[in-house]
């Protein structure tokens, strides 16, 4: 099964592909943040790459990146993609991706975006819990 992940932030969205089958995740792009016209996007991007589940990072644990407030707009995010999708939509803990993601771009001079690989994180990490 093919999925996208989504790191959502309020001007920047990360998005990572995967394959549940071979539990493999890669940085995809970073999109802005432009509210409605973002959920039609990505309705059109789940129909165009044949994507069959979609995984979201919440901020679930609090720190300098994640905060009530936070957590309540990828909540509604989530609510609005889920209305308008017709695939399996699940939540994964993004706790310390950005972090994680910085360490890569620095140790491993990856020229892709924090975002992306946030993404591809929040994927791969839901790839080895769940699936």
């Amino acid at each position: 099964m093919h999925f996208l992940g989504i790191d959502y932030g309020d001007k920047k969205i990360g998005l990572a592909l995967g394959d549940s089958e071979a539990k493999v995740a890669v940085p995809w792009e970073v999109i802005s943040n432009r509210g409605e016209e973002t959920i039609s996007l990505f309705v059109k991007r789940i129909h165009e790459e044949g994507i069959d589940g979609v995984v979201v990072g919440v901020p679930l644990t609090t720190g300098s990146h994640h905060n009530e407030k936070q957590l309540e707009k990828t909540r509604f995010f989530i609510e609005k993609l889920r209305n308008v999708i017709s695939i399996p939509l699940f939540e994964e803990d993004e706790s310390y991706t950005t972090a994680e993601s910085i360490r890569l771009r620095c140790e491993e001079g990856s020229g892709v975006s924090e975002d992306a690989l946030a993404a591809m994180l929040i994927l791969q990490q839901y790839f080895e819990r769940k699936v």
